[in-house]
């Protein structure tokens, strides 16, 4: 096979015509094989070469994504993968990444939980839990997780309560807290810190009672009266959460 003629393109890639054929091979491959000194090559010589070219492409197309935010071994994986590479290319990708230190998870960790913590509302569960998914070993996370502390979620935790209290005035303080406490769970804070403060809330709902009260009364009072008409009002009530007045 006969080597026409080549031209260097850009990105550290050259366009070399192979029997009226062209290849795009990155500037590693030439230089790793002096393509440029021969003038033929062999069929099984150039796949070698071809091989060791989507090495390169798939390794700079890895670089080129792990640019635009840090990243996981596990995300250039499904990444790669997505993009059609072989498994074997894809190993191999990753250990150059990590010898050129362009993934670190110990880096990756420190970053994404500062990043939770200072823009986001979510507490440690979530963010141990969604850095597992991530790939990231169980012992890197507890480790670095300690930078979290205590003081900064409570901190959360009382912003959080203040907020929906403020927000949600028309709910019963049995309501509200359920509500509040069951949410805080769900962005990943644990129930004995949250029931630290939330136990310590205590809210005024006695306007609120009357008001639901007689939004009650005068619409059972068509269909009611007397005691089964008390009753059918404080079961309704108790149903929004009102169960002390």
């Amino acid at each position: 096979m006969k080597i026409e003629k080549y031209r260097y393109l850009t990105n550290g890639k050259y366009k070399v015509t192979i029997d009226d054929k062209d290849y795009i091979i990155y500037e590693d491959v030439i230089l790793k094989y002096n393509i440029l000194a021969l003038k033929e090559i062999d069929e099984k010589k150039l796949d070698l070469y071809l091989k060791d070219n989507d090495y390169y492409e798939a390794y700079y197309l890895a670089i080129k994504y792990i640019k635009t935010k840090l990243r996981t071994p596990k995300e250039v994986q499904v990444y790669l993968l997505k993009n059609n590479y072989a498994k074997n290319i894809i190993d191999k990708v990753i250990l150059k990444l990590e010898a050129d230190k362009y993934l670190d998870d110990n880096v990756y960790t420190v970053s994404y939980i500062n990043d939770q913590i200072y823009l986001k509302n979510v507490g440690p569960l979530k963010i141990k839990n969604d850095l597992e998914k991530l790939g990231i070993d169980k012992t890197i996370i507890l480790e670095n997780l300690k930078i979290y502390t205590k003081e900064k979620q409570e901190e959360k935790i009382e912003k959080y309560i203040k907020k929906e209290i403020k927000l949600n005035k028309n709910k019963s303080e049995v309501m509200l807290k359920n509500n509040i406490l069951n949410k805080l769970i769900n962005k990943g804070f644990y129930k004995e810190d949250i029931l630290k403060y939330l136990n310590n809330v205590s809210i005024d709902e006695d306007d609120l009672y009357k008001k639901e009260y007689d939004k009650l009364y005068n619409k059972l009072s068509k269909k009611y009266s007397g005691k089964e008409l008390e009753f059918k009002i404080k079961q309704k009530l108790s149903q929004k959460g009102f169960y002390n007045n």
